[in-house]
């Protein structure tokens, strides 16, 4: 295998950084030189320093699709983090569908702004079926939301726009009565029925770049993704979901990631059952 130098960590390091916002430290060359062994073969490189040239002259733009596919972590997995989920159910849910019917025609919209390879979008598309279904709602339906999800890698995206599953992935957080109700078990995979799977558009997004365009939203998740960002990143981020927001929306973020200083644009509430955040009356 071959071996990264300090000084090509330091070009992958920038390089990464501007690409992706992703801040990796000292301790992350191993990672680095791992993830893009494979791909310093495909590429017949000799060394790293070959595969950084590759990127700079932009000689294969598939050559840029997959360092940032090799170095982005997708680890997720279904209702992760229970607090969230509380929070969607008791709070948020009720809220907005006591909204939808004061004004008639006009949809919820929801953004997945890290979805890897689906899991937390679906989790929603499910939670919401499953209260509407046990509180006996028949005035609204799923059709009454809208339902973006966007990540950086083009490879999660293709996993989670086909709504495959193996029996690992599938039990990560799913219980058995979700998975038959709402999964069809085909060979030996488990795949997100129809109905549920074509309700999501999944674009590839970098947070980087302006949000505007994508509309206003009334919940926006954007969790366990700010942790691999730079501090500056972070504090961008903040300030344009803020912008995208409506004045009674939620922003979830991670559990490690409500400390980080964002009192500038949004109200921090903390509930017995999860935080979530609302945009100040200044920010908006």
């Amino acid at each position: 295998m071959v071996a990264l130098s300090q000084h090509e960590y330091q070009l992958f390091q920038r390089y990464i950084a501007e690409k992706c916002g992703i801040a990796l430290d000292d301790s992350k060359a191993y990672l680095v030189e791992s993830r893009l062994a494979k791909l310093l073969i495909d590429a017949k490189c000799e060394s790293f320093s070959d595969l950084y040239w590759l990127l700079e002259n932009n000689s294969d733009a598939n050559i840029e699709t997959r360092v940032i596919d090799a170095i982005t972590t997708n680890e997720t997995y279904w209702f992760r983090d229970p607090g969230s989920w509380q929070v969607v159910t008791n709070i948020w849910l009720p809220q907005q569908l006591a909204a939808i019917r004061a004004r008639p025609g006009e949809k919820i919209r929801v953004w997945s702004a890290a979805a890897s390879t689906g899991q937390e979008i679906y989790s929603l598309i499910i939670l919401i079926s499953e209260y509407l279904k046990n509180n006996q709602i028949t005035d609204l339906s799923l059709d009454d939301f809208d339902f973006l999800a966007t990540d950086i890698s083009s490879n999660v995206l293709t996993i989670a726009r086909r709504g495959h599953y193996d029996p690992i992935t599938i039990m990560r957080g799913l219980n058995a009565e979700l998975r038959e109700a709402y999964f069809n078990h085909e060979g030996g995979a488990w795949v997100l029925r129809d109905d549920y799977r074509k309700r999501v558009r999944f674009e590839q997004f970098n947070l980087q770049n302006s949000f505007l365009f994508l509309g206003k939203f009334d919940l926006v998740f954007c969790r366990n993704v700010l942790i691999y960002f730079t501090e500056a990143l972070r504090r961008d981020i903040f300030k344009k979901a803020a912008q995208v927001l409506k004045p009674e929306a939620f922003l979830i973020i991670g559990a490690a990631e409500i400390y980080y200083p964002m009192d500038d644009y949004f109200e921090k509430k903390i509930t017995s059952d999860g935080t979530y955040f609302t945009v100040k009356e200044a920010a908006k």
